[in-house]
């Protein structure tokens, strides 16, 4: 059976992160009667530390080489994502990006539904290859797979502006066309919203975010947020009072308790009713 020396150390400090110091694996012939993933659930962070910034740091396993450690610990349990994801992450930061790659992919078959791990994979795609189609795809997955994580927010993002610079200094289509492009390849609703937000408010692309916004909505006609900014693009593009109404009313219907949809319609209403009287005036 597996042997450890010395047994497992684990530590927990002030905010419940894991740290196991020493961990000696001398795997034997039969290791078929000791399921080492089972011996080690829970252990999320094995062999990382979590950093303020969100990244994981890499920590000595057994007070030797972490690689091998690591490596060891992906032979034992080849399909564990935890360890390969792990794994990954440590040839990354030390400058492997096409073993990191090899890895993150094998974690992402492992578990579909780990974002950090498919973001991780997409920016290598990316960085790699240049193959943007496919990073594409991985970030629609991990966007879906963890819709409130902000570093795979920021990922997305990222992304989304380098393809965009690509597109502008190759000067091979033309805004409308890009836009046309993009959606052809993204039908999630949340992906589209979200790329709308990035044009909206850091490339300054209204017309850019109207178009994702619109896609969006047609994907989910419930969706009250993009309603809403579908109402206030046509309002702050074109002063058009009834298609913004519209917009706002569908909005409402699908969220009437949403703080951000009642105040974008108040300021609608504000802002019409000012026009209007200014209309009036002499």
């Amino acid at each position: 059976m597996l042997q450890t020396e010395p047994s497992f150390s684990v530590y927990a400090d002030g905010e419940g992160l894991i740290n196991i110091e020493k961990v000696d694996l001398n795997v034997k012939e039969d290791i078929d009667e000791f399921s080492f993933a089972e011996n080690l659930s829970g252990f999320g962070n094995l062999g990382v530390v979590e950093k303020e910034d969100g990244d994981m740091e890499p920590v000595s396993v057994n007070g030797g080489d972490v690689e091998d450690d690591w490596k060891k610990m992906v032979d034992v349990d080849p399909s564990n994502p935890v360890f390969l994801k792990n794994y990954a992450h440590h040839l990354q930061v030390n400058g492997d990006l096409n073993g990191a790659e090899e890895y993150y992919f094998r974690a992402t078959q492992m578990d579909p539904k780990d974002g950090e791990a498919l973001m991780q994979y997409a920016k290598l795609v990316w960085e790699l290859h240049h193959d943007q189609d496919r990073a594409m795809g991985y970030f629609e997955a991990a966007v879906h797979a963890a819709p409130k994580d902000p570093y795979i927010h920021a990922a997305y993002a990222s992304f989304m502006w380098e393809i965009d610079e690509d597109d502008n200094e190759n000067n091979e289509t033309s805004s409308a066309e890009e836009s046309l492009e993009v959606d052809h390849i993204c039908y999630d609703p949340l992906v589209l919203r979200n790329h709308a937000q990035f044009l909206r408010q850091t490339k300054g692309d209204l017309e850019g975010a109207e178009n994702r916004y619109l896609r969006a909505l047609s994907a989910d006609p419930g969706d009250g947020e993009s309603a809403s900014q579908c109402a206030q693009l046509a309002w702050e593009l074109y002063r058009d009072k009834d298609k913004a109404s519209g917009y706002f009313e569908q909005a409402l219907k699908a969220a009437p308790t949403d703080s951000h949809v009642l105040a974008a319609y108040a300021k609608f209403l504000w802002e019409v009713d000012d026009e209007d009287q200014d209309m009036e005036k002499p």
